[in-house]
């Protein structure tokens, strides 16, 4: 950042007066630092990471190939792409629509839901991590208060 006075510079070594959006890439890029090193301990990427956590919350539905594409945001060869590794990493299991040839139903694996079930253990640990010495009323409040902030975010996209 090319601080053009005095009062720019200021604001990195004051974090009372830190700009809050400088406070959010801090928060990113530490949170995508954790996420790239936990994920590379068991061989996946984010992507391959939102797939299989898409598939746990959608494990009562039937997905295809196309459900994916679309709830991701990305063309369907990545969609191969990825369903390809995550089925030789045994996270899901890809199988011909029986009701039609032309659609591929996605399942997650036991392997698959055996990952989920420990990250939703890292997730509370790392909660229990960066609320440590706050209340339940403090938690509840930042809780809220990011709520707020992602609907402003979003009002502006």
């Amino acid at each position: 950042m090319i601080c053009d006075d005095k009062g720019d510079r200021e604001f990195f070594r004051d974090k009372e007066h830190e700009p809050i959006s400088f406070k959010f890439r801090l928060i990113h890029e530490s949170f995508a630092a954790m996420l790239n090193r936990e994920l590379r301990e068991v061989d996946l990427t984010f992507s391959q990471f939102i797939v299989v956590a898409y598939l746990w919350e959608n494990r009562d539905k039937k997905i295809t190939q196309k459900d994916i594409s679309e709830a991701m945001h990305i063309k369907h060869p990545t969609t191969i792409g990825l369903l390809k590794r995550l089925e030789e990493k045994e996270m899901v299991k890809v199988v011909v629509d029986p009701d039609n040839r032309k659609y591929r139903n996605i399942t997650i694996t036991e392997k698959g839901e055996q990952f989920i079930d420990q990250n939703h253990k890292r997730r509370k640990f790392t909660d229990s991590k960066l609320t440590k010495g706050m209340t339940e009323d403090e938690i509840k409040e930042l809780r809220r208060l990011l709520d707020k902030v992602n609907d402003n975010l979003e009002e502006l996209t």
